[in-house]
């Protein structure tokens, strides 16, 4: 077998891959044996046909099988072996390899176009990007401020009730008369009195202290069958208490109230920072925002500075082969009349794809390995389902994260995340980068120009 590659311009080469009897005559004889011990043929029995009437019946169809073999396995390995960057696959050029006449020939010459793939050298260090350094305002400060009070209230464990505090209520089962009921159902139940309804019950409750015990009824308090099953933690086999008397003890008393900008509160938030006064404590928090802020700026510039790259590309490519390729590799999906509208987002695609190989050979922590995938998922089980991260959890897991991995498209859909994270930071610190302070408003404005940017490309 022989191959060989013609230049054909910039973007398109023919590669020609020729066959001789010595190339495919072994395997065809090969295949034409296998045939002849399982072929049936009336008046022979299985295995005995004569070897020359299996040729004569199936030589030409094994032929054309076998050589489709060869020069679809040569034309591979030569573009395996010679390292050829080639966009898509090769299509067949019917006009030069024209008709096969496996009748009265010997050797057989194919002929195919591939494209290649331009040459990409990206310098990152030479594109000049602005990079929005973005200045927390007062009133993105004082909005911060109002929801962390709001969100970390001041709790305290006061020794007596009042209406509004929450009861960890010791629980246990009692009959009409008030006695607790041997081997009756007990449990700690947690009640936000605030949720109670009865004045008969509030008033029962006032004044009692830390460790009070009384007869408590739990359906009246709370007016709800639901209710009480949920703070109860009744199942099927006893919900049928909703309306029984509970004797309960008070185990704990918690009082929530607004919190306040003192010191405390300053440590609460933030514990290993000395923040003396309110003026500390604002200025601590513009940092928290500005931090986030700045991930956010980090993404802008990579998504600003990729787009530039892939608009501002010089890659050639050949507009009819590439048709060709993608409504061929589209599998009926993609008719002629439609890519005519969508091709330039096709070949941006491709400008991408092939910007990014390049940075990921110059840039090797661009790399995603099978284990940053593998903790990717699992961080999914131990963050945001916040499970415990135990050797016995995690081996229970391996499974679970093989099951979900053996989804392709799950899989590529993380490893293009991972990919994105990676490159935001390598591209912020291998950019040249005019830093600009501006304020919360006019980044938005920033971000808002750029996503309608990226809608129009």
């Amino acid at each position: 077998m022989q191959v060989t590659i013609e230049q054909n311009g910039d973007v398109l080469a023919t590669v020609e891959v020729k066959l001789t009897k010595t190339d495919y005559e072994p395997e065809v004889n090969k295949a034409l044996r296998d045939y002849q011990r399982r072929a049936a043929v009336p008046g022979f029995r299985q295995g005995k046909v004569p070897f020359g009437i299996v040729k004569k019946m199936y030589g030409q169809a094994i032929l054309a099988e076998q050589i489709n073999k060869l020069v679809s396995d040569g034309l591979n390995d030569y573009i395996k072996s010679e390292e050829l960057r080639v966009l898509g696959y090769p299509i067949p050029d019917a006009d030069r390899t024209g008709t096969v006449d496996f009748d009265n020939s010997e050797s057989f010459s194919f002929y195919f176009t591939v494209a290649m793939a331009p040459q990409v050298d990206v310098k990152l260090d030479e594109l000049n990007i602005i990079y929005p350094k973005v200045k927390a305002d007062a009133d993105e400060i004082d909005k911060t401020v109002q929801k962390l009070l709001e969100d970390y209230p001041e709790v305290t464990y006061p020794e007596k009730f009042e209406n509004g505090d929450v009861l960890e209520l010791r629980s246990t089962q009692a009959d009409a008369g008030g006695k607790e009921v041997e081997d009756g159902y007990q449990i700690t139940a947690v009640l936000d009195s605030k949720e109670i309804v009865s004045e008969e019950m509030l008033n029962l409750l006032a004044g009692k202290e830390l460790g009070s015990e009384f007869i408590f009824n739990f359906s009246k308090a709370l007016g709800d069958h639901e209710k009480v099953i949920k703070v109860l933690k009744l199942d099927a086999q006893n919900n049928d208490l909703t309306e029984s008397d509970f004797n309960v003890v008070i185990d704990e008393i918690r009082r929530t109230e607004a919190s306040t900008l003192q010191e405390s509160f300053f440590q609460r938030i933030f514990p290993n920072d000395e923040l003396a006064d309110e003026a500390a404590f604002r200025a601590r928090v513009g940092q928290e925002i500005e931090k986030q802020l700045d991930a956010q700026s980090d993404f802008f510039v990579y998504s600003v500075a990729l787009r530039k790259l892939v608009d501002d590309s010089t890659m050639k490519f050949d507009a009819g082969f590439m048709k060709q390729w993608l409504i061929d590799s589209s599998n009926g999906k993609i008719s002629a009349s439609e890519l005519e509208e969508s091709y330039p987002d096709y070949e941006k695609s491709i400008r991408y794809q092939l910007i990014e190989e390049d940075l990921v050979n110059k840039y090797p922590e661009l790399r995603v390995s099978k284990e940053e995938v593998r903790q990717y998922v699992a961080g999914y089980f131990f963050g945001q389902m916040k499970m415990e991260s135990t050797p016995e959890m995690e081996e229970m897991l391996s499974s679970t994260i093989d099951s979900i991995l053996k989804n392709k498209k799950e899989e590529e859909r993380i490893v293009r995340q991972l990919r994105e994270n990676k490159m935001v930071k390598v591209f912020k610190e291998n950019l040249r980068l005019t830093i600009e302070e501006v304020s919360s408003s006019e980044f938005k404005k920033l971000v808002e120009n750029n996503s309608m940017l990226e809608k129009e490309d």
